[in-house]
């Protein structure tokens, strides 16, 4: 009996160690987690959120429009959608979600099941499969109705994003430029691109205090709106009338400048060489599709290069005849020339070793100064060179502008500083033929804002395309006005060039740019190309109205034309514009009386500002635009060199 008490003794303390032992762990585990959930629960919290899955999404800036100077919407950028794919929510529950999704897709886009269910099984453990970009409204609108109606449709959604659209395609091309990869890359939109780009929102994930997992959004700030100088209306004649010119003659290059001479505004700009800014990369306007296929990399590079360019900033030339009221301008501030002087044309001018002839190779006979300009006598004009000197005729070339920079504001423009002769380097040859117009460069924008000059009392504002730019609430940010760079000439001798432009088209080469009911002056231009054995040659004509205070200035540029008659071409193009151009500005025709007070006042404090820098320029001026090195390379042949046909 004893021994059984005993062993029973021992049983009961073993069994009573094994359950201290398990109360021992059992408050180990209890006091671990109060520990855990006390003490460290904030930390451990954190961690499990942290690590869940999170999402990031970038919340796209629209960019500001482009709009003419009346409002018109040149260029805006519309909300678009991307349909993106989410496989991992769909086989989250495939039984569930992955055949009415597929089949709403299919349905609404017209995307094969087959091929979606391929991509979902593929892309299993991707939450973001781009399926089609930029649709727009109409194209969502179902699928957007549907999806909400449908609870088993899920793991597909839409991205909302922008596409920049033009909405008159070619319209102000070579001005309004393209964009790529979300960059402006051409034209305004490479110029604004700062101004025009928005900063993208942000929605995101984020622990806070409490532990919870929240979404924060921060909005887009979208881009400003800039307002241009372009007027829709007069951009469209100007296109218009191009493209009807270029299908009667060929040429090379047709290029035509709209400008208020007493702003600087540009109201339209434009070439042949047009494109379509919703598809720059497309040569189809002028390449057959055989002919672009044909085509090497570098071929379609240069094709397209030659395609984006804006002829009236980037390409230079010489201007034959258009320069000599700028010539005559420089003898009259100079007291080189007066009205009361006669030259006399026996049709060339005799030099040391060469022979320069007129346009007219039998001979003007003798001819007064104002007559001189408007037969575009090319002897006249290199007798005139001769008494102003070299070292004058390069001052008022620089005092003009040429061989520098406008400062238009677009990207690419030409300065043609290594185009011009300088006062060491300009020889008596080199006078002449530059007195007409020949053996230097510059380009259409230099010569345009030059002659505003000429013909509004002689101040030289600087050339825009931007007036204004506003914020997305449209506050105005920034107002552009006119910037007056420099004081060119008197008024005196202003009057006296207007006098002497308006009979170049009453009784001179330019009869082809009169205009029934207005008043129209100008200057024609033929410039013979280099190589001047090929016969190639670029006529021009820059004209103003009314006569007697200009309100609009027209250049137009053909490179080659294909005719016998040159001057008629450009004065005959000039006339088709702006036949249209007049009566949409509202100009006053010739049986109106002319009001002073209708034309823009320029204040005394302008004045000195521009005499103030005409001063300035004064010392060492004639280097602005000079040539280090010889204009052109080698001395070509001057016997029978012409300004003008």
């Amino acid at each position: 009996m004893t021994k059984k008490k005993n062993d029973g003794n021992r049983m009961d303390k073993r069994f009573r160690w094994v359950l201290a032992l398990l109360a021992v762990a059992f408050i180990a585990v209890v006091v671990r987690l109060l520990i855990i959930c006390v003490f460290n629960g904030n930390r451990y919290s954190q961690t499990a959120l942290s690590q869940s899955e999170q999402s990031v999404t970038t919340i796209s800036a629209k960019r500001g429009d482009i709009t003419d100077r009346n409002g018109v919407q040149l260029a805006t950028s519309n909300v678009t959608y991307n349909l993106i794919l989410d496989p991992k929510v769909i086989l989250s529950n495939a039984d569930k979600y992955l055949e009415p999704t597929v089949s709403l897709i299919e349905e609404c886009f017209g995307l094969s099941a087959s091929d979606l269910t391929a991509t979902i099984n593929e892309q299993s453990e991707r939450s973001y499969v781009v399926l089609t970009k930029n649709l727009s409204y109409n194209e969502v609108e179902d699928f957007i109705e549907k999806k909400s109606e449908d609870s088993s449709v899920a793991g597909v959604w839409l991205e909302e994003t922008y596409q920049r659209n033009y909405n008159f395609s070619t319209l102000a091309c070579s001005v309004l430029g393209f964009m790529g990869e979300g960059k402006g890359i051409y034209g305004l939109e490479y110029e604004y691109d700062e101004e025009l780009t928005g900063t993208d929102g942000r929605e995101y994930t984020y622990v806070n205090s409490d532990n919870v997992l929240e979404t924060e959004r921060i909005d887009a700030v979208n881009g400003y709106k800039i307002q241009t100088t372009i007027d829709y209306n007069i951009q469209s004649i100007v296109e218009n009338k191009i493209k009807e010119f270029m299908e009667t003659t060929e040429s090379k290059t047709v290029a035509c400048i709209i400008q208020n001479p007493n702003t600087g505004e540009i109201y339209a700009m434009a070439d042949s060489d047009d494109f379509d800014c919703n598809k720059p990369w497309d040569l189809s306007l002028h390449y057959t599709a055989e002919e672009s296929a044909a085509m090497t990399a570098e071929e379609k590079t240069d094709a397209l290069s030659e395609v984006w360019k804006n002829f009236c900033i980037t390409e230079s030339y010489e201007p034959g005849s258009t320069y000599k009221p700028f010539t005559m301008a420089a003898g009259f501030e100079e007291n080189a020339i007066s009205l009361s002087d006669t030259y006399y044309c026996s049709g060339s001018k005799e030099f040391q070793d060469d022979t320069v002839k007129c346009h007219n190779t039998s001979g003007h006979g003798t001819l007064t100064t104002k007559q001189a300009l408007a037969e575009s006598c090319n002897v006249a004009l290199m007798d005139m060179a001769e008494k102003i000197g070299a070292a004058n005729f390069c001052k008022y070339q620089s005092k003009f502008g040429f061989g520098q920079y406008t400062g238009i504001d677009l990207p690419n423009e030409m300065n043609c500083k290594y185009l011009l002769y300088n006062e060491d380097n300009m020889t008596e040859i080199d006078l002449a033929t530059n007195s007409f117009g020949q053996n230097f460069n510059l380009t259409m924008i230099q010569l345009s804002t030059a002659f505003c000059s000429l013909i509004n009392g002689g101040y030289y504002y600087k050339p825009y395309i931007v007036n204004a730019i506003y914020n997305d609430d449209g506050e105005l940010v920034q107002s552009v006005d006119k910037t007056l760079v420099s004081r060119t000439i008197s008024e005196d001798t202003s009057d006296t060039l207007k006098e002497a432009l308006r009979l170049v088209v009453t009784e001179g080469t330019g009869d082809y740019a009169a205009i029934d009911g207005y008043v129209i002056a100008g200057k024609t231009g033929t410039g013979e190309k280099a190589g001047r054995e090929d016969g190639k040659y670029l006529v021009s004509f820059i004209g103003f109205a009314p006569y007697d205070s200009p309100e609009v200035v027209c250049y137009v540029v053909i490179d080659e034309p294909e005719s016998g008659d040159e001057h008629g071409v450009s004065s005959t193009l000039f006339n088709m514009i702006m036949s249209e151009v007049l009566p949409y500005m509202n100009i006053k025709t010739a049986d109106q009386d002319y009001d002073p007070e209708a034309q823009e006042n320029i204040t005394t404090e302008e004045t000195q500002e521009a005499e103030e820098a005409a001063d300035t320029d004064e010392d060492g001026s004639g280097d602005d635009g000079a040539q280090e090195e010889e204009a052109g390379g080698d001395e070509e042949e001057n016997d029978g060199e012409e300004g003008e046909d």
